[in-house]
């Protein structure tokens, strides 16, 4: 029972586009059912969703070997083929991969249709028809989507409502296929309708349009009218000012009329999903505000909960503000904490966490193919605090967030309350108190060498002589520098100061390693390496004993633990690493979720992500 419910689930997740937290339900019903094929299936279409390709395809090819040959089972592993195609650069890997999908398509288009299985075989035979016209056979895609329009008729006659959203799509797709371009845009219309909230299967079917109209050289603009999906929404803004406060921002007496603005952008924007924290003032009345609307609701916290209710909450006594901050706790679908207690009057958590909350918005809009929306409640000071509503915005337009600005000077309705305090709204970034360390964000890696247990004694000196010298001449030649380093045997620690020279660095060094001849120069012909990245703040200082540089805490030992788990020749980051890169709008870097991972020495469960070079757009022949 408890399994259905968790599949149940699953399939509701993947339907709203939450892949990553689809394929954590999934593997707490595996745990009690792992021989369910469905249950099987969804796990392989949750990686398949979040870019896990070869563990998707792994995982349905496996279910194919055992005799299963449904055309779901054929689709899914079909489709793992398909999207290793576009993936790739390589002309005869990509043609390789779309020919094996074009046969297991169609193999189960086949099948479905024999057994009469009209649902399985429209899939299954639409997809069969894309992979024809991507592979220049415009005869064969055009025959199939015939064929594939009279099923579609078919399972639309005497078909509900809620489950008309399929076949009509695919009628859409057969008509892109097919040439009939009017006929495709009323189609996909019509489906946007049929699909209600389930912005993933729609940005799943805006995908392959997409894919579609590009392979044929046209502008897929006209799918945002046709098919909108919501845009995803990163909120900041003001707290409420703190008693005494001295110039004005955000009083109480505000709350009612930045209320009201607040909800006049949100009916203007219509967000399917909102990123921010959880503050007095600003974040609250943003997340009530979305909570209405019916929009999920993810909160990224700096450092934990009771510590972030003393200091970002409770200073007020008016408002009711700490049992609303428990209620939309209590109500959210994601609640994240991505730091522990840090130094007083320190800015580096604000700032993590608003990299973070942007970063994981952006990822989210990416996924769903859709913009990613900035909302500030802000009275427009250039400057301000690291970590503050004014950095921020800074943040968003340098990384070309459209920003939404509700300006607090416009709604200020009375003078401020006597007195004189420090407003809490926005960290200081000047110490009170002299430390010994700083407490700075960067980027870190940990890497080793796959196969040095397994190294012959005489084999040592050429380990270190080869392998190792190799990466000294790649660090040499690099211009993506790392600002510290340390080794120990094969495995080495290297902190940069951002996430994208962290990433650069971490794939050139996997490319080289990667490209070697090990064998003639000596060593095992599979010696690679691993990479874990991982960001966040450390301690930054002068080790006592060896009057080197030191970089440490717990997000030093965070990275530590990704390393071993990453499979030989990958690099695999945190999703606070993909985060903040994904924030800063890093070029050539592309993230694709990887799962719910178990690290190394019990160490807990992370959200990883596979990280690769961005691929090119597909072209169409000869183009």
């Amino acid at each position: 029972e408890e399994a259905h419910t968790l599949a149940t689930a699953a399939e509701r997740l993947l339907g709203m586009g939450e892949p990553l937290l689809a394929f954590y339900a999934v593997q707490l019903a595996l745990a009690e059912r792992p021989r369910s094929v469905r249950l099987r299936q969804l796990k392989g279409l949750a990686l398949a969703r979040s870019g896990a390709l070869q563990r998707a395809r792994k995982e349905l090819q496996a279910l194919r070997d055992e005799g299963f040959t449904d055309g779901e089972t054929m689709g899914l592993l079909a489709r793992t083929h398909k999207d290793l195609a576009l993936a790739t650069d390589d002309a005869a890997e990509r043609e390789k991969q779309l020919a094996a999908a074009f046969d297991i398509y169609s193999a189960g288009y086949r099948e479905s249709a024999r057994r009469g299985a009209v649902a399985d075989a429209y899939y299954t035979g639409i997809n069969a028809a894309t992979m024809a016209l991507l592979r220049g056979d415009v005869d064969s895609a055009r025959k199939l989507a015939r064929d594939v329009e009279d099923l579609c008729r078919q399972a639309l006659e005497g078909c509900a409502t809620e489950d008309a959203y399929w076949p009509q799509a695919t009628l859409a797709e057969a008509a892109l296929i097919l040439g009939d371009d009017d006929a495709a845009r009323q189609r996909y219309a019509s489906a946007a309708k049929l699909a209600g909230s389930r912005f993933g299967n729609l940005s799943s079917t805006r995908h392959q349009a997409r894919l579609l109209l590009e392979y044929r050289g046209q502008d897929p603009a006209w799918l945002d009218d046709a098919m909108r999906v919501p845009p995803v929404l990163v909120f900041t803004g003001h707290m409420i000012d703190a008693q005494g406060s001295g110039q004005p921002r955000f009083t109480p007496q505000m709350e009612s009329a930045v209320r009201e603005r607040i909800h006049e952008r949100l009916q203007t924007i219509k967000p399917v999903v909102a990123y921010g924290s959880a503050a007095c003032g600003t974040d609250i009345l943003v997340l009530e505000g979305v909570q209405e609307m019916g929009g999920e609701l993810h909160i990224v916290l700096p450092f934990p909960v009771e510590q972030f209710r003393e200091t970002s909450v409770d200073f007020r006594s008016d408002g009711e503000w700490s049992e609303r901050f428990d209620k939309l706790l209590d109500s959210a679908n994601d609640v994240l904490v991505i730091g522990e207690q840090a130094p007083p009057d320190c800015s580096s958590p604000y700032e993590y966490a608003n990299l973070i909350m942007t970063g994981l918005a952006r990822l989210r809009a990416l996924m769903l193919d859709t913009r990613l929306q900035g909302l500030a409640v802000w009275d427009g000071t250039e400057t301000g605090a690291v970590g503050g509503t004014g950095s921020v915005v800074s943040l968003w337009q340098n990384a070309n967030v459209p920003l939404e600005h509700i300006d607090t000077t416009a709604v200020i309705e009375q003078t401020p309350e006597p007195g004189h305090a420090n407003i809490a709204a926005e960290p200081d970034a000047t110490n009170s108190v002299r430390w010994a360390f700083d407490y700075a964000i960067k980027a870190m890696l940990f890497a080793d060498a796959v196969g040095y247990s397994r190294l012959s004694e005489q084999q040592i000196p050429m380990f270190f002589e080869q392998y190792v010298g190799a990466i000294a001449a790649y660090n040499e030649t690099t211009s993506h520098k790392p600002v510290h380093v340390e080794t120990a045997g094969d495995g080495m620690y290297m902190v940069f100061d951002d996430t994208g020279t962290a990433g650069h660095y971490a794939l050139g060094l996997s490319e080289l390693i990667n490209a070697q001849d090990w064998q003639s120069r000596g060593l095992p012909a599979d010696l690679s390496v691993r990479v874990g990245l991982h960001c966040g703040p450390v301690y930054v200082a002068t080790d006592p004993i060896t009057q080197q540089p030191l970089y440490s805490g717990i997000h030093t030992s965070r990275t530590a633990r990704i390393e071993p788990i990453t499979p030989p020749g990958q690099v695999y980051t945190s999703s606070a690493f993909a985060a903040v890169a994904t924030a800063l709008a890093v070029p050539g870097l592309r993230f694709s979720y990887i799962g719910h991972t178990q690290l190394a020495k019990h160490y807990g469960v992370l959200p990883l992500y596979h990280m690769k070079r961005t691929r090119r757009v597909p072209q169409t022949p000869g183009s």
